[in-house]
């Protein structure tokens, strides 16, 4: 069974190495694709394992390794310059400023003779404890597991775009979701998330800011809705259990429309949000699946 963890699969190319640099390829497999082309969200897992390994890989000393040893991906800001096909990528990982508290990596995704994804990772500690100050919403109010009603992607026609489903639990609130009806809403949607294989972590936690299909469906906007622009928070480790999303649009324009993603945990804690930049589909993009 393809998982989750696979994204963790990197291979050393030393060719590419530097003081402060390593190279790294890895397959990715058609799983993690929407439509024919690599899932945004699953690019930025890739590169903030890459980020996370040379971070402690070129640390210049054993006590500089330990001092890092717990810095994660809390903050990645993506660029999306092309579409990977799903095969061997080249993935570059530069450190741009080493500290105990925070660093920063720069992060390149590369196939064949160009780079289609650049990313700026920032590492630091996830934060813990109860928060000073939290709201609620239909997010919270939402049960910790999908219920009987709940639209689930595995073995519905959605499947044969979202093939991540292969590799993830997905469960959509039938409420958010009036496009599965042939119907139009409010561009929300709810849904449930979890590996099929292991409990979710703060890299999962990460996929999940990208996990919805486009909010736009619900306006009976279908298609590819290229990304330009990703940026995913990580804030907590998640607890066990399914991770609850919501994505939302404040505005959907002529050309482009931006979604947010909240995600909860099954206890109800904040453990990443987003927000990305994309392009409304359009007629000619419509065969080729979803969000890139």
């Amino acid at each position: 069974m393809t998982s989750v963890t696979d994204l963790a699969d990197l291979r050393p190319d030393p060719a590419g190495d530097g003081p402060d640099r390593r190279t790294y390829r890895i397959d990715i497999s058609p799983v993690f694709t929407i439509g024919p082309k690599v899932h945004g969200g699953v690019l930025q897992v890739i590169s903030a394992h890459a980020a996370t390994r040379a971070l402690r890989e070129t640390a210049p000393d054993a006590d500089g390794a330990d001092a890092v040893a717990d810095l994660v991906p809390v903050a990645i800001s993506t660029e999306y310059l092309g579409a990977p096909d799903p095969a061997e990528v080249i993935v570059r990982a530069q450190v741009r400023k080493r500290g105990r508290r925070i660093s920063v990596m720069d992060v390149e995704i590369a196939q064949g003779s160009r780079t289609l994804v650049h990313s700026s990772v920032s590492m630091a500690r996830l934060d813990h404890g109860e928060p000073r100050h939290a709201t609620s919403g239909a997010l919270s109010a939402m049960p910790p597991e999908p219920p009987a009603d709940a639209v689930t992607v595995d073995g519905s026609p959605l499947a044969s775009v979202i093939n991540l489903s292969g590799a993830i639990a997905l469960a959509y609130d039938a409420d958010s979701a009036p496009f599965v009806r042939g119907e139009v809403g409010e561009p929300v949607l709810r849904l449930w998330a979890k590996p099929h294989d292991v409990e979710p972590d703060a890299f999962f936690a990460l996929l999940a800011g990208d996990i919805s299909a486009p909010v736009v469906m619900n306006l009976g906007l279908f298609g590819w809705a290229p990304t330009l622009q990703l940026t995913t928070y990580v804030r907590r480790m998640p607890a066990p259990g399914w991770l609850r999303v919501q994505a939302s649009s404040s505005e959907v324009g002529a050309g482009w429309f931006e979604e947010d993603h909240q995600i909860i945990d099954s206890t109800g804690a904040l453990v990443a949000q987003s927000r990305q930049l994309a392009l409304i589909p359009d007629d000619t993009a419509a065969a080729t699946g979803g969000k890139q």
